[in-house]
């Protein structure tokens, strides 16, 4: 029987450098965890694994918690195709994923190992607009098609903006009819998109529009099932995956009077591994209302609270170097934690069930990007 969960992980811990390949066993898909985005500690760790999984287990396929029509264009560059990096790291990730420096990074690392592929796994748009796949769409339809899609296009530009909280403002002021309309209009074309066996990845762009459609609509559980289809096109090859903890974890998400599957869920018996990633200490980029920030929401850095005293944060002792603990062994042997960070704030969830490994980092700094003001 095991001891408690402190000393379980007193015992347990090893050195994030000191971390092989054997311990991720006959896995074929590897998430990747983080408790807020854009930090840059986070992405080094992910990088970390990321080689190892690569040089040492065979994978092929680095995939984000970013819109898949416009990870296109990152997947052509790192295999070789031409482009401006500035560019690319701009407008080829959602959510401005691409602008931290370690991004750069391991972008050029992939395009060097000349083997890896790219792979964004989300809606397009930010999950705010469906412009970017139905672009992409458009250029590969059949002329009887077009007059469906334009139409789609124009309901689309009504509520499509960069701000969640602007688009979703938007499309809540079109009348229901319109909402409607549109929502045919997406079943229409992948239908006919699917009847004539349109090549994969345009089916699959419009099928992430429907899928984003949907969650305009108020289905919060449509998102994580769309990233889950998107991993499971790359079947053929093993694939590792950065996204949020809540994202990847193994148990659906909580919500007040709602529970979502999350991608993790989707995921959970594809051989899959979920590692969460957090910090003890530090400045984490979290949000904050703001009536003069755009969308009326401003990203700040806040800094970490104290671990709560149920929290998988709090068996860890500390040290200068990031420390990952495999948690299969605890799992039935000994209660764990209930929670783990989320930006600035805890998510209650019962953390050996939803999380095979975890990450500490001893420390964050605060963000550039959120410095930037970007």
């Amino acid at each position: 029987m095991l001891k408690d969960f402190r000393t379980f992980v007193a015992e347990s811990a090893v050195p994030l450098d000191r971390v092989d390949g054997g311990l991720f066993g006959d896995a074929r898909i590897v998430a990747v965890g983080e408790s807020s985005h854009w930090v840059g500690e986070y992405y080094a760790v992910r990088q970390r694994l990321t080689r190892v999984l690569v040089e040492q287990c065979g994978f092929e396929v680095v995939a984000m918690e970013s819109g898949f029509s416009e990870g296109l264009a990152v997947d052509e560059w790192v295999r070789g195709g031409a482009g401006d990096l500035d560019e690319l790291v701009e407008r080829g990730f959602t959510y401005r994923m691409g602008l931290l420096p370690e991004m750069r990074t391991q972008l050029e690392w992939m395009r060097a190992a000349n083997n890896l592929r790219f792979l964004g796994l989300d809606v397009s748009g930010s999950a705010t607009s469906n412009l970017p796949a139905l672009e992409h769409v458009r250029a590969r339809l059949e002329d009887a098609e077009l007059p469906v899609m334009d139409e789609l296009l124009g309901l689309t530009r009504r509520y499509a903006s960069e701000h969640g909280l602007l688009a979703y403002m938007a499309y809540g002021k079109m009348e229901q009819g319109e909402r409607d309309r549109a929502t045919a209009l997406l079943i229409d074309l992948l239908t006919r998109l699917e009847i004539r066996r349109a090549d994969a990845t345009t089916r699959h762009e419009l099928r992430l529009a429907v899928l984003l459609d949907q969650l305009l609509r108020g289905n919060h559980a449509a998102r994580d099932l769309g990233m889950a289809e998107t991993a499971l096109t790359r079947t053929d090859k093993k694939t590792v995956i950065g996204a949020a903890n809540s994202h990847l974890q193994r148990v659906p998400m909580q919500l007040p009077g709602l529970s979502v599957p999350t991608l993790g869920h989707h995921l959970r018996d594809e051989r899959f591994l979920s590692i969460a990633v957090t910090a003890l200490k530090g400045w984490t980029p979290t949000r904050r209302r703001d009536p003069d920030a755009p969308g009326g929401v401003a990203v700040v850095n806040a800094e970490l609270p104290e671990p709560r005293a149920d929290s998988v944060e709090a068996a860890f002792a500390g040290g200068d170097v990031a420390q990952l603990v495999d948690l299969r062994p605890a799992r039935g042997k000994l209660s764990g934690p209930a929670c783990v960070r989320v930006m600035d704030s805890f998510q209650d969830v019962d953390v050996l069930t939803a999380y095979d490994m975890i990450v500490c980092v001893p420390e964050l700094s605060p963000s550039e990007w959120v410095d930037a003001d970007r």
